[in-house]
C-alpha cells in the first residue's frame, strides 16, 4: 500500500462521513418539519371541533366526524415520523463510528511505517559495520514489516465490508422510509374514502324542520325551497331500517344458533383428530 493509497482512503473516509452528517441532517429535517405541520394541522382541525352548530345536528355531525378522522390521521403520521428517529438514524449514526475505526487503523499504520523509515535510516547510518547492531534492527525492521502488512490487509478488509454493508443499508434506509410512506397513505386514502363516504350520505336538510320551528318560521320546504321533506323522511327510515336489518343477521337467533352449530361441529372435529394421534 503506496503512501498515494492513504491518501485515497483517507479521502474516501472524510467524504462518507460528510455523506452521513448530511444524510442525518436531512432526515431529521424531514422528521422537524413534517412534526410541526402536523402539530399545525392538529390545532386547526381542533377548532373543527370547537365550532357548535346547534341549529343543524347533520352538520355538527360532519365537522365533528371530520375533525376526530383528520386528528386520527395526523396520529398515523406520527407513527410514520417515529420510524425516523428509531430506525433510521441509528443505523446512520453506525457508520461514522465504523469510519472512525478504520481511520485510527489508518493512523496506526502510518505511524508503523515512519518507524520502518526511522529504522531504515538507523540501520544506514551503523558505523564500522557493527553486526549486531544491524541484526536488531533488522529484526525490528521485519516486525514492523509484519505489522504493516497485517495493517494494511485489515484496512482493506474493513473498508470492503464497509463498502458493501454500507451500499445494502443505504438501499434499505430509502426503502424503510418509502414503504412508511406507502403504508400511512395507503390507510389515509382508505379512511379519506370511508371519512368521504360517510358525509356524503348526511342528510343536511334533515333537521331543517326542527330549525324553522325553534325560530317559528312558517314555510313551505317543497313549494318555497324546492326541498321534498317527506322524501328525505323516507330515505332516512329506509336507511335505518337497513341498518337494523344488518344488526339483527349480525346478533339475530338464528346468527347464535349457527354460531352454536358451528362450535359443536368444532369441537367434534377436535375430538377425531386427538383420537386419531392418539
Amino acid at each position: 500500500m503506496s503512501e498515494l493509497d492513504e491518501r485515497q482512503i483517507n479521502l474516501k473516509i472524510n467524504n462518507e462521513v460528510k455523506k452521513y452528517e448530511t444524510l442525518k441532517k436531512a432526515f431529521l429535517k424531514l422528521y422537524e418539519s413534517e412534526t410541526k405541520a402536523s402539530k399545525a394541522r392538529n390545532e386547526n382541525f381542533n377548532k373543527f371541533s370547537n365550532v357548535l352548530e346547534q341549529d343543524n345536528k347533520s352538520i355538527d355531525d360532519i365537522y365533528t366526524s371530520f375533525a376526530d378522522e383528520m386528528k386520527n390521521l395526523e396520529k398515523d403520521r406520527d407513527i410514520h415520523l417515529k420510524k425516523i428517529m428509531d430506525l433510521i438514524l441509528p443505523v446512520i449514526d453506525i457508520y461514522p463510528e465504523k469510519l472512525k475505526n478504520s481511520k485510527k487503523e489508518l493512523e496506526n499504520l502510518s505511524k508503523i511505517r515512519k518507524n520502518m523509515t526511522k529504522l531504515e535510516k538507523s540501520r544506514n547510518e551503523v558505523k564500522n559495520g557493527n553486526v549486531d547492531q544491524v541484526q536488531s534492527i533488522n529484526k525490528e525492521l521485519a516486525k514492523s514489516k509484519n505489522e504493516e502488512r497485517k495493517g494494511e490487509e485489515n484496512i482493506e478488509n474493513g473498508l470492503v465490508q464497509f463498502e458493501s454493508e454500507r451500499c445494502e443499508d443505504n438501499k434499505c434506509l430509502f426503502l424503510q422510509y418509502i414503504h412508511s410512506e406507502l403504508k400511512y397513505h395507503a390507510a389515509a386514502l382508505q379512511k379519506m374514502s370511508e371519512l368521504f363516504k360517510d358525509i356524503s350520505e348526511k342528510e343536511p336538510f334533515e333537521h331543517l324542520e326542527d330549525f324553522a320551528k325553534e325560530y317559528n318560521i312558517e314555510v313551505d320546504f317543497k313549494k318555497d325551497l324546492s326541498i321534498d321533506m317527506d322524501e328525505i323522511e323516507r330515505k332516512k327510515n329506509e336507511k335505518e331500517k337497513k341498518i337494523k336489518e344488518k344488526t339483527d343477521n349480525v346478533y339475530g337467533n338464528g346468527s347464535y344458533n349457527n354460531n352454536e352449530d358451528n362450535k359443536k361441529s368444532v369441537n367434534n372435529n377436535n375430538l377425531g383428530s386427538e383420537y386419531k394421534e392418539e
